[in-house]
């Protein structure tokens, strides 16, 4: 009769070190696939900053955009790489030129976006006469200065694409800044090129 309670308190003590060896294992598998998204938002960052040092070349094979320009606002510590095209896969890794705009130093409406939860979270700090600079592939040292935000309704609203004699940049982003929920409001901060 002793003998049976051993062997049965012997294989609770296995139950549960193969459950807690599991676990162990689990959490292993987690805390390694938790590191593995901002390991590759470095490695693409790294990436994307190689291909515009190298002329603008696509970052790696099958992306579906490419580098084109560098923002820089100095007073806030910030510094994005900006892509081509503000596609899916684009605005996942760095803030995108809108389809209908040019790219910045065109003399024309630059729109770029980018996520409120990422790359333009810093869209609420800036200030009127905050400078933003832009190195594009072509021009280094643009400068632009900031003359307002506002908050509209992607639905209705359209920039005016040709305004005489000021070529113009708009970052934007989702609205408001801190939300998570799907949104037609966009926060738009305007500069003018000095």
């Amino acid at each position: 009769m002793a003998q049976a309670q051993t062997d049965g308190g012997l294989g609770k003590v296995k139950l549960i070190r193969a459950a807690a060896a599991l676990l162990l294992l689990s959490g292993l598998f987690l805390a390694g696939y938790g590191l593995l998204q901002p390991a590759k938002a470095l490695l693409g960052q790294l990436l994307l900053e190689r291909s515009f040092v190298a002329g603008g070349t696509r970052p790696w094979p099958g992306a579906d955009m490419r580098p084109v320009a560098k923002i820089k606002i100095e007073r806030l510590g910030i510094s994005r790489l900006v892509v081509n095209r503000a596609s899916g896969e684009g605005m996942a890794w760095a803030p995108g030129i809108v389809a209908g705009t040019t790219e910045p130093g065109s003399g024309s409406l630059s729109i770029i976006a980018g996520h409120r939860d990422s790359h333009m979270a810093f869209l609420g700090d800036v200030r009127i006469d905050d400078v933003i600079t832009l190195d594009t592939l072509e021009q280094r040292g643009l400068k632009y200065t900031v003359s307002g935000a506002m908050v509209v309704d992607s639905s209705r609203w359209r920039p005016h694409i040709a305004l005489e004699g000021q070529e113009r940049l708009y970052l934007t982003t989702c609205w408001p800044l801190g939300g998570h929920t799907d949104t037609s409001k966009r926060m738009v901060v305007m500069a003018l090129r000095d």
